[in-house]
């Protein structure tokens, strides 16, 4: 099945329990489609950079999920009905999706060519020369 990504930018003065109430429903259209929710990401309430509907900021939430042919028209067109929604935008993805990834482990290079092999010695200069 195909990964989509939406977009959603909820009216900051929505009330959360409406927002939560809307996303359900969202889920329950995508599942009616064959698909699953993978990820939601809620940003919470974000600066806009130019104003919609004569608003400063938005609630920001996003969307990961596959489907079945015809989700995404299903999900934009309940988006279009509810009226606290500012802005939508919905795009396919093709990265996986991964679970919270832990912290990267930083790795030693082995000595190789670069450094011809050998570990750079504190005790001589940069330049080569032998100290006396």
């Amino acid at each position: 099945m195909t990964k989509y990504e939406t977009a959603i930018l909820f009216d900051p003065e929505l009330p959360e329990d409406r927002r939560k109430e809307f996303l359900t429903k969202l889920e329950g259209v995508i599942t009616s489609f064959g698909g699953e929710t993978l990820k939601q990401d809620d940003w919470g309430i974000r600066k806009l950079a130019y104003l919609i509907r004569k608003k400063h900021n938005a609630y920001y939430t996003f969307l990961v999920y596959s489907g079945k042919r015809g989700v995404v028209e299903e999900v934009e067109r309940n988006i279009k009905i509810f009226d606290g929604v500012m802005r939508h935008m919905t795009s396919r993805v093709e990265y996986e999706i991964k679970p919270a990834a832990a912290a990267p482990v930083a790795e030693e290079s082995p000595p190789g060519p670069e450094n011809g092999g050998e570990t750079p010695d504190a005790s001589r200069p940069a330049d080569g020369a032998p100290t006396a």
